[in-house]
């Protein structure tokens, strides 16, 4: 049961275009829960970080200033931090339900192993062409109309509500904290390593380039063949169908290189030449108070995580939301690695490359999902226990 929570919590999938996965489990979670604490049915107590719900409370007020400041009325942000709030009430829910407890870790990763595997089925079958399987992918999605038929479709082969940049963050996050997890308790089968390439790879190029950093800092001999067979799949692919037009964008960047033309890729370029340029002292000072424009766009026709935040509150909003990312991680590594600073430091380099290209910083995506339910996993900082030892004789 835990392993369908964590899939639909994780990956969060619209039911047929319309329907959350996420704030679905959450909800049921959270009632079930309060079900069993009023039939006095569970006696291990409900832990509540408060110092976490603090710090997304303080992100919430301070997000309140460029509105103020400017007389803005985009309050894309604002809600972007609500919904935060609900998805990591949510995540408390099905933290205390299925994983507070003395082997909830291995539990956990378990169930993340799980989620890896049915992820890697779908892209596989789809990618094999199984009419039915496509289908039902493209369903998890919003409708995205423009993609059907694409070069990119391949990147919707995914169970998951989120694509492209942002299911790249989030595999690549994965992959950095099932790698850190492996170099502790050498537990995970370097089958996985290969899968989640895989899968990866479907998720678009950002994770096929930052996947090298994660694997070369905490790199095992055991991992070898697993890296072998995908080098040699993408290399296979690269050198034999870079014709096809999902081959010809998935691994562009090997092609490129193969070609002797470099390891660079079309979005790199795009990124440099139209999403990145140089904000005025005032905008760096203060922002403009907008972060969407009132027809949907991004204001300032910018991909970039930190331009969009500093066109939103000037460089204290990046502080701000660079030491509310760094908060989970810093957790994270607090609850599963003795405080290591090599996986803080390591997974804050990683995010701030991401943020680069677009937002990972307090962004709301599946990886501040993830962060989120990690951070969760002990009890060190400032936790309520309620409900105690409440259970019928």
């Amino acid at each position: 049961m835990s392993a369908i929570f964590n899939l639909f919590y994780l990956y969060d999938p619209w039911l047929f275009h319309f329907f959350r996965m996420a704030f679905f489990v959450g909800f049921i979670a959270i009632s079930y829960l309060t079900y069993k604490l009023y039939k006095k049915e569970y006696s291990q107590g409900v832990i509540i970080p408060l110092d976490s719900l603090a710090v997304i409370g303080i992100l919430i007020v301070f997000t309140l200033l460029p509105l103020l400041i400017h007389s803005s009325r985009d309050f894309s942000v604002l809600f972007q931090y609500i919904k935060t709030l609900i998805l990591f009430v949510f995540a408390i829910g099905i933290y205390n339900l299925f994983y507070f407890q003395h082997n909830g870790k291995v539990r956990f990763i378990n169930d993340l192993k799980i989620g890896i595997g049915i992820q890697f089925v779908i892209g596989f079958l789809a990618l094999l062409g199984i009419t039915f399987i496509i289908n039902f992918a493209l369903s998890t999605h919003i409708v995205l109309p423009t993609f059907y038929g694409s070069e990119q479709e391949y990147r919707l082969y995914n169970f998951t509500s989120s694509a492209f940049f942002q299911l790249s963050a989030f595999y690549v996050v994965l992959l950095h904290f099932l790698l850190a997890y492996n170099k502790q308790h050498n537990s995970i089968s370097a089958v996985y390593l290969f899968l989640i390439l895989c899968i990866g790879l479907i998720s678009g190029r950002t994770f096929l380039l930052l996947s090298i950093i994660s694997i070369a800092a905490y790199f095992k001999l055991r991992y070898l063949p697993a890296l072998l067979l995908f080098a040699g799949l993408c290399l296979m692919l690269a050198m034999n169908f870079a014709d096809h037009k999902y081959v010809a964008h998935a691994l562009e960047p090997l092609i490129n290189l193969l070609g002797h033309k470099g390891l660079v890729s079309s979005s790199t370029d795009t990124l440099i030449e139209k999403h990145l340029f140089i904000p005025t002292l005032k905008q760096i000072m203060i922002g403009e108070g907008y972060y969407m424009t009132v027809d949907g766009h991004y204001y300032g026709g910018t991909d970039s995580g930190f331009l969009r935040q500093i066109l939103y509150g000037g460089i204290v909003n990046v502080i701000v939301c660079l030491l509310f990312t760094a908060y989970f991680v810093r957790k994270i590594a607090l609850h599963w690695f003795q405080g290591s600073w090599y996986f803080s430091l390591s997974t804050l380099a990683i995010l701030s490359i991401l943020n680069i290209k677009a937002d990972t910083y307090a962004f709301p995506g599946l990886m501040l999902m993830l962060l989120m339910l990690l951070s969760l996993f002990g009890e060190k900082g400032n936790n309520l226990i309620l409900f105690k030892n409440i259970k019928d004789e």
